[in-house]
């Protein structure tokens, strides 16, 4: 059974703890979409890393709209994650149920 993550702080360290992740979501449009993604600043090209990084802007975004900001490895930028519509997330062939 899979295990499951219920909090977005959570589900954050989860993904700043590995090196790639799989996750499946709804856009804000209705429709389903799977990103592989990373928080791992090695894995970023330099011109694509961030030039301020303010945690306090960071868990505001949290904490009011629920959303988290990846690099996206497959489309080569930045996209926000609806954590109260992600439905998966997979690290290491492990899956982790969302629950928002």
């Amino acid at each position: 059974m899979a295990e499951v993550i219920d909090d977005a702080i959570d589900f954050l360290e989860k993904i700043r703890a590995e090196d790639e992740v799989t996750i499946k979501f709804r856009k804000k449009d209705g429709t389903e979409r799977i990103m592989r993604c990373t928080l791992n600043f090695d894995r970023i090209p330099d011109a694509d890393k961030p030039k301020d990084v303010s945690l306090k802007k960071i868990m505001n975004l949290i904490r009011k709209f629920k959303h988290i900001h990846v690099y996206d490895l497959d489309k080569n930028g930045w996209r926000t994650v609806p954590f109260d519509r992600a439905e998966w997330m997979d690290i290491n062939n492990q899956r982790y149920r969302i629950k928002a």
